[in-house]
């Protein structure tokens, strides 16, 4: 590993110190990082993280969540964590709810505060978020980007091996216009992408029971056809939603009946599968008579 320079940076609520990596390093305790993403914001990417973080807990699973949207971070309000990170030997350690372990830069300011960060900085402090935490042991870290694909998902990419991503769209053309960049992003990086979700995709009448669609249909199949990425189905928008989220309880555990809660657990148990399949890629990866094998069909396929 390259040495870094060690920075210090004023956000007005005190001194944020972060090492610059430059090199991908896993994370002590956590098996795999799955990576919630959206071309565009205003997609509910933050609702489908946090309610799918809940859902593969509630399997089972062991799960840490980290917000890396720095400039408009939204879980720890979802969760209901904004004041309960707690310092541990020089590294901050993430809140619990709901059974996930949370951590987001709204754990760390005032909600007043702005972060008027340029590139640089936004890059060491994703770094921070990763290496500088008292991670507890985890299946799997989620990790709920921002949209775009700017400079807190280069510098992820650069720095974590990522077992995966799950794109978020709604299906109107202009959001599955920008998730067809995210999909790019990560098929340029060699990430594979587990699935794209439609989120919004209907409305279901609380009285009747009859579902709306909201939108056009198809674009998000077509999308998925296009980029031969899985299609992980819809998710029902929910009104409740709202007054859960501001609430600090997921729509998995406060309505788990719900139309859209059930669909965050067929998710979750999709992209579980997704994850374990993936895992046994990278072991045959790592097996050396896999490997030669590999070579000698190539090579016999060549000539």
């Amino acid at each position: 590993m390259k040495s870094a320079t060690t920075q210090a940076h004023d956000t007005g609520a005190g001194t944020l110190v972060a090492p610059a990596f430059t090199q991908s390093h896993a994370l002590p305790g956590i098996r795999d990082v799955l990576l919630v993403a959206s071309g565009k914001g205003g997609v509910g990417k933050s609702t489908i993280a946090v309610n799918l973080a809940c859902a593969m807990a509630r399997n089972g699973v062991r799960i840490s969540l980290l917000d890396a949207d720095l400039y408009g971070p939204s879980v720890a309000r979802m969760l209901g964590t904004e004041h309960a990170a707690h310092d541990v030997e020089g590294r901050v350690k993430p809140a619990s709810a709901h059974g996930v372990y949370a951590l987001s830069v709204a754990n760390l300011l005032p909600p007043e505060a702005a972060l008027v960060w340029k590139g640089p900085l936004i890059a060491q402090s994703v770094t921070q978020l990763f290496h500088d935490v008292a991670w507890p042991a985890s299946d799997v870290l989620i990790v709920d980007l921002p949209p775009g694909t700017g400079d807190v998902q280069l510098s992820i990419l650069e720095q974590v091996p990522i077992s995966g991503a799950l794109v978020v769209t709604t299906p109107q053309q202009l959001a599955v216009d920008d998730a067809a960049r995210a999909i790019s992003l990560f098929h340029q990086r060699d990430v594979p992408v587990f699935g794209v979700v439609e989120n919004m995709d209907c409305y279901v009448c609380p009285c009747c029971g009859e579902r709306q669609s909201l939108f056009p249909a198809g674009a998000g199949r077509q999308l998925t056809a296009r980029t031969c990425v899985p299609h992980l189905g819809g998710v029902a928008l929910d009104p409740a939603a709202q007054a859960c989220a501001d609430a600090g309880m997921p729509l998995v555990v406060a309505r788990p009946d719900s139309d859209a809660a059930k669909a965050f657990v067929r998710l979750a148990s999709a992209l579980a599968n997704a994850i374990e399949q993936e895992q046994r890629a990278r072991e045959r990866s790592a097996d050396e008579n896999t490997e030669r094998a590999h070579h000698a069909f190539w090579e016999r396929l060549i000539d």
